[in-house]
């Protein structure tokens, strides 16, 4: 008897059940963690460091997987007066809290750890919901490309 005829089948879920808003939750709330990372690290005065596997060729046309360093970017600045201006980000653009105002700004890197969690929170209960939608939307005028 063949091993497959008592198996199950069934269809591959795409994206695991998620809807595009939890999955852009997620997305959300892991670059929050991340961030997250990055300011302990900063605070205890190390680095913090990820890593990422990619595929290199050598001279010989040989392919070798390594592990390189992923580039991470912080997503506070420091200002003179020593308060840390903290712009939140979906993909390359900061979500905008209020009209023209898309950064929270906090006395140190001690309250940035802390509010960084409560952030995370509030992205997984979809607080940024809103926010995330607005910063997807094309500007007036300009004109979407569309997939070849």
């Amino acid at each position: 008897m063949s091993v497959l005829k008592g198996l199950v089948f069934t269809a591959v879920p795409r994206n695991a059940g998620l809807t595009p808003e939890q999955h852009r939750r997620a997305k959300l709330a892991a670059h929050l963690r991340e961030q997250c990372e990055i300011a302990k690290a900063q605070l205890e005065g190390r680095i913090h460091v990820v890593k990422k596997r990619r595929w290199e060729y050598t001279d010989d046309g040989q392919k070798h997987l390594i592990e390189v360093d992923k580039r991470l970017k912080q997503w506070w600045k420091r200002q003179p007066d020593g308060k840390v201006v903290l712009a939140v980000r979906y993909g390359s653009k900061p979500l905008e809290f209020e009209k023209g105002k898309g950064a929270i700004v906090l006395k140190g890197i001690e309250e940035l750890v802390e509010l960084l969690p409560k952030l995370i929170d509030a992205a997984e209960a979809g607080e940024f919901d809103n926010h995330i939608a607005a910063a997807g939307k094309p500007k007036a005028g300009v004109v979407a490309r569309r997939p070849a």
